[in-house]
């Protein structure tokens, strides 16, 4: 299998995950040993170490895994404070469920987590997305995934949508971060699932022809100087929406179409359409007024 077909940070994560923690282990005796004579943790030389074993690898690859391992090295300082509220634990002095741990096991939980931890926040940071918001649709995928194997067929549909609602409804009630109502369901899949994004054709869609049409009215004659000038002083929201209709990539959440930002922000097309025009009102009038300005500045 190509590089380019692994997704490492999703269906082959596990994989990549034990691989991370067993090079881990490899290099930990000094971080134990620390641990045991009460000494401060060397995280840092742990994780350099760490670092330098994963770049001599990366030379040797051709799957592709150990690139993405470096860029979940990051925020050392939560693994030092969790290494130092669990030094028992590390010492293998303490049991879990009557069970003796022994060191590499408590040191081997702790990375899995601190992998996890970087893993999600990560993908949240490309997204532009909260970490517990890829949490939930990465639990709703599996529960989704579940249902697919009694109820096979296009899991980007409504009827898909409904029944997946219902289930969380009816065998997770008490769990109040994953949605329960078909339409917030629809709106996770179309915000993270590929599947459903490659049903949304951008540039053939109505809403998309509808915005470009009112581009084109709107900014003729106008420069990019003030068009610039005016997008920096536009309200957030109204900045987003104008990003978003004519796919400017200046917002700090990236949309794929209309219909996506739809979905995410839980709007109709009519409500989009409303705030789309109260937008536009407004950057005409700030383009307007600079026009007039750089006309009297030619007249002078």
């Amino acid at each position: 299998m190509m590089a380019a077909e692994r997704d490492w940070y999703g269906r082959d994560w596990k994989i990549l995950r034990s691989q991370l923690v067993k090079l881990c282990l490899l290099h930990c005796h000094s971080l134990l040993h620390g641990v045991q004579k009460g000494r401060p943790l060397p995280v840092s030389s742990f994780m350099e170490k760490i670092t330098q074993d994963i770049n001599n690898r990366i030379t040797l690859d051709k799957v592709g895994l150990w690139q993405h391992c470096l860029p979940l090295l990051i925020r050392r300082k939560w693994l030092e404070k969790e290494l130092e509220k669990d030094r028992q634990v590390l010492c293998g002095e303490k049991k879990s469920k009557g069970k003796e741990v022994t060191p590499h096991q408590a040191l081997a939980r702790k990375l899995n987590l601190f992998f996890e931890m970087n893993r999600r926040q990560n993908l949240a940071e490309e997204l532009g997305v909260s970490s517990n918001r890829i949490k939930t649709w990465e639990r709703l995928d599996r529960i989704s995934r579940k249902i697919s194997q009694t109820s096979p067929g296009n899991r980007c549909r409504d009827e898909h949508f409904n029944l997946l609602a219902s289930h969380v409804k009816q065998y997770h009630g008490h769990d109040k971060n994953l949605p329960r109502k078909a339409k917030t369901v629809k709106g996770y899949f179309y915000r993270f699932s590929n599947e459903c994004l490659d049903n949304i054709e951008d540039r053939d869609s109505t809403m998309d022809k509808l915005s470009l049409h009112k581009a084109k009215d709107l900014l003729q004659g106008v420069g990019m100087a003030e068009l610039g000038k005016c997008l920096q002083e536009m309200p957030a929201i109204a900045l987003e929406i104008i990003d978003v209709s004519f796919g400017l990539g200046i917002s700090p959440i990236h949309y794929l179409s209309i219909e996506d930002y739809l979905h995410n922000n839980r709007l109709t097309l009519d409500h989009f359409r409303k705030q789309q025009d109260q937008a536009m009102a407004q950057l005409r009038d700030c383009l307007e007024l600079r026009l007039v300005a750089r006309q009297g500045e030619h007249a002078l």
